[in-house]
């Protein structure tokens, strides 16, 4: 397995709808309804491309996993306590492993890849939040070094806020 990460481009659209629909699928398998046909969807994934801030990590030719990595604060996140000088910041979005995948470091390697990204860009710490009811993405973080900052409610339920300082 010869493994990459690259920024994703117009032409990764539909095999990255594809990785939606199966992630989508392998949560819901395991009791996960975190995801579903309204989010994320084309939209998303096409403002994502544009912008310039989806990568992709690639097995030979074939997109395997993706992350978002951006400077994107949701609104509901204002509720959460950060930390003091941990601005500015960049967010990450919409990490997702294809199921058959998992289990074998990716997410780890993305999220290492956004650090290095966000350090890049001169940013002082990284803010995400994740599904309450999603186990591997709630032991993953703190796993990393992440600290939780709070919780908020989205439509689909209570997300945990997560930063680290870099």
């Amino acid at each position: 397995m010869k493994t990459a990460v690259r920024k994703a481009t117009a032409a990764d659209a539909a095999a990255l709808l594809q990785l939606v629909r199966d992630c989508v699928a392998g949560m819901r398998a395991a009791g996960i309804e975190q995801w579903d046909e309204v989010y994320p969807n084309a939209e998303t994934i096409a403002r994502d491309i544009e912008a310039g801030t989806l990568h992709v990590l690639c097995d030979g030719d074939t997109i395997i996993a993706s992350i978002t990595i951006d400077h994107n604060m949701d609104p509901l996140w204002q509720s959460m306590t950060w930390s003091a000088g941990s601005e500015p910041a960049a967010a990450v979005h919409r990490l997702m492993v294809h199921p058959s995948q998992q289990g074998r470091g990716f997410s780890k390697l993305l999220m290492q890849h956004a650090e290095t990204v966000a350090l890049e860009q001169g940013c002082l710490s990284i803010r995400l939040d994740t599904f309450l009811q999603n186990p591997a993405a709630m032991a993953l973080y703190p796993r990393l070094g992440y600290q939780p900052t709070g919780t908020a409610m989205m439509r689909k339920g209570a997300f945990a806020g997560f930063e680290k300082l870099l």
